[in-house]
């Protein structure tokens, strides 16, 4: 786990939480962030491979690379949301903190 150099502003629900409490935690923005990315840099990737005449393997890469990425930024927000470090009220209220 790394240093960090700032105190966590909300409460804070697990200071180190593992890959599949993170996971778990995701709500519909992160999985929107997600699906959204992926979906968005698929027609990117089609684009880029057009001129080598590579359009579909272009595209599936492009997505690929767009699905890594969200779910890069949806595992550091919940991530975020857990150690207290991002606004947390929702999982303070269903009663994560209580389920350390």
């Amino acid at each position: 786990m790394g240093v960090f150099f700032d105190e966590p502003t909300y409460p804070v629900i697990d200071k180190a939480p593992h890959f599949w409490k993170t996971v778990g935690n995701f709500n519909w923005k992160d999985w929107a962030t997600f699906a959204g990315t992926a979906a968005a840099c698929y027609p990117f990737g089609w684009a880029v491979g057009v001129a080598p005449k590579v359009p579909k393997q272009s595209a599936l890469m492009g997505a690929t690379i767009g699905a890594l990425g969200g779910f890069m930024l949806a595992h550091q927000q919940s991530a975020g949301r857990l150690m207290g470090f991002f606004p947390n009220d929702k999982e303070v209220e269903t009663g994560l903190a209580s389920k350390r």
